[in-house]
């Protein structure tokens, strides 16, 4: 995809997500620019590849992020596989032409948070393979009724209406007390403390280095996917969280969208090999006492042991994830769980899966 492509895929993804078919607004051709060529790991054949008809009309598009990782020791140009969409009205040639075109060849490593289940299902007949954990999404009430009562107004008032859950605070707040506090609150000694970027930026690849297979996170491409993700204000405000330990030294960290009053959408949940209890405990903790109703983040392989001690917490399907590589050593780790995937090395900060309306 060229730069004057942009247009029209803008419009495509309207009518194919918005069920709107008109020009794009500039909000969102220029935000399109920016995730599809702005990264600062860019290049054309690593990124995003559209179906030019013979007429000139594109009537199919894969976005693709452009992201490099570590694989087993080996630094390999990796790629998000975002927004997948065609004019089924028009031709489908086109996306079957897109999906053998990610076949692997190299070397490379490609995955997908967010497939459905025919993107699934495409990916997997070209070699892809299921990580099976991160299809589900954990969400951890606080307040149940108000959760239950922001659900309600999104699905039936399209729109996030405080009322609701005002009203069903006092039943919350009775609740609470009935359940009882937890009993390792407050003796593990950590303290949740305000991070600032470049601190998260200089701390996030350590936190994650354990993993066999997980993004690099260069400062300049770490900054990058950062400043693109404070951008989706329709969650709440960008925020990172450092967890300390007693003697003052990181062990963990969090980036979510805060909405006190509202759901907590968790983007990244860092820790140290070892610390992922400690780390989840003092994030819902923080997320609790910070007046949120509840919390919802992306299940990963490491967090399983923490989450299921959590009470009030349930799993739901969210969506299908999907590694696609020849590179054997990295299906071994996928196969086993050793990977690091989701949030910013993923999609769920994009302002295209809650935006554009």
């Amino acid at each position: 995809m060229a730069d004057a492509d942009v247009p029209a895929v803008a419009r495509l993804f309207l009518k194919v997500f918005r069920n709107v078919d008109k020009e794009a607004s500039p909000d969102l051709e220029e935000y399109l620019r920016a995730l599809t060529l702005g990264s600062p790991c860019y290049s054309a054949p690593a990124g995003t590849h559209v179906y030019q008809q013979q007429d000139g009309r594109i009537r199919s598009a894969l976005l693709t992020v452009p992201m490099q990782f570590v694989a087993c020791g080996d630094v390999v140009p990796g790629r998000l596989l975002g927004v997948f969409m065609t004019d089924a009205n028009k031709e489908a040639a086109g996306a079957a032409q897109l999906i053998l075109a990610l076949r692997p060849k190299r070397a490379d490593f490609s995955f997908c948070d967010s497939a459905s289940p025919t993107s699934a299902n495409h990916l997997l007949a070209i070699g892809g393979k299921s990580i099976p954990v991160q299809n589900l999404e954990w969400s951890r009430s606080f307040r149940p009724l108000g959760a239950l009562a922001g659900r309600f107004s999104l699905r039936f008032l399209r729109r996030n209406d405080p009322g609701f859950a005002t009203l069903v605070r006092p039943i919350d707040a009775l609740l609470s007390r009935m359940r009882g506090g937890d009993a390792a609150v407050q003796a593990d000694g950590t303290n949740v403390v305000e991070m600032s970027v470049p601190a998260f930026l200089a701390h996030a690849p350590r936190l994650i280095a354990h993993h066999a297979v997980r993004p690099l996170w260069s400062e300049e491409e770490l900054g990058w996917l950062v400043a693109l993700a404070a951008r989706n204000t329709k969650l709440g405000a960008f925020t990172i969280r450092s967890i300390e330990d007693r003697a003052g030294a990181v062990i963990g960290a969090f980036v979510y969208y805060a909405a006190p009053g509202r759901t907590a959408h968790v983007l990244n949940i860092l820790a140290l090999q070892g610390q992922e209890i400690t780390v989840l405990d003092a994030m819902f903790r923080h997320l609790e006492s910070t007046g949120h109703v509840e919390a919802r983040g992306r299940a990963q392989p490491a967090l399983m042991a923490g989450l299921a001690l959590q009470r009030w917490l349930v799993f739901r399907h969210r969506a299908f994830a999907v590694a696609v590589t020849r590179i054997a050593e990295v299906s071994d780790a996928v196969a086993r769980g050793d990977i690091y995937l989701g949030g910013l090395a993923g999609e769920d900060w994009s302002r295209l899966m809650c935006d554009f309306g």
